[in-house]
Formats: C-alpha cells, structure tokens, sequence
C-alpha cells in the first residue's frame, strides 16, 4: 500500500529502538539487516515477518546506497527502528540524495520490464510492508509492519 505523508499511525506515540547509520557501501548493509532482525526477535516479531522486514530493509539500505548515495562510501544512510505501543513497527531509512517520485517508476509486471536487471526493489517492498511511505522528495522511505 502506498500511502499519503502523514497518513500512517501517529509519528508522537513512536518509541525509538534503534538508530543506525551506515557507510554508503553495500558491504555495510547485512550488518544493518542482521541488528534489525535481532531487534525484532527480541521483539517476539514471528520469524516469518521478521524475514519480509529483513528482507525490505536489504532492499530499501540498497536503494539508498546505489540511487541516494550514489555508491559514495563518504556519504551515510540512517535507518530507524521504532514502534508505537500497538506493536507495530516502522523502519526509516534516509539518505542524503536528491530523492525520487515513486509514481514515475516503471511498472515491473509489464512485458517490457521482466527481463530487465533492475527495477523491482520498491515494487518487492511494497508487497513485503503493510503500509510504504515516501517522504521528504523521496529520499526518506517510512515502511510499516504490523
């Protein structure tokens, strides 16, 4: 589901769990996945989710690093983790860059885009996430599980 800024669940009632910040460098993204996932079964989060969360979040620090950051190991991307006290959580990634519009994306179901080599990470979160927001020109990404 995408959604309008400001639409999801109450940004005041969010509790702070973590709050990284990685080298623009694909290396550094599985240490980051890997603290999240760890959080979440802390958490109690069922491993099945946990894995979707993991699994957005690759994608999402990947984004960052090759379109926000531009592959430059001296810029940083953050990651949140935070909760509200339903459960839910939510994962903020940030980075540095110009930022996007998420509806120019080509579609990766149509004919023309199956066989391309790239293309398909914000489509895979959105289907992994219960609620993605793209926030502040695109360049701040709000992915809520429940």
């Amino acid at each position: 589901m995408l959604a309008e800024p400001g639409s999801g669940p109450e940004n005041s009632a969010l509790s702070e769990l973590l709050d990284l910040s990685m080298p623009a460098d694909s290396e550094a993204i599985a240490a980051v996945v890997d603290t999240i996932t760890e959080s979440l079964a802390q958490l109690d989060v069922p491993e099945q989710k946990r894995l979707e969360v993991a699994l957005a979040v690759q994608e999402a620090l990947a984004n960052a690093v090759v379109h926000g950051c531009e592959n430059d190991a001296s810029k940083q991307v953050r990651c949140q983790l935070k909760s509200d006290p339903n459960g839910r959580i939510v994962i903020i990634v940030t980075d540095p860059g110009p930022g996007f519009s998420p509806e120019l994306l080509s579609d990766p179901k149509r004919s023309e885009n199956l066989y391309a080599d790239h293309g398909r990470g914000v489509y895979l979160i959105r289907q992994l996430m219960d609620e993605v927001h793209f926030e502040h020109g695109g360049n701040e990404l709000r992915m809520w599980k429940y």
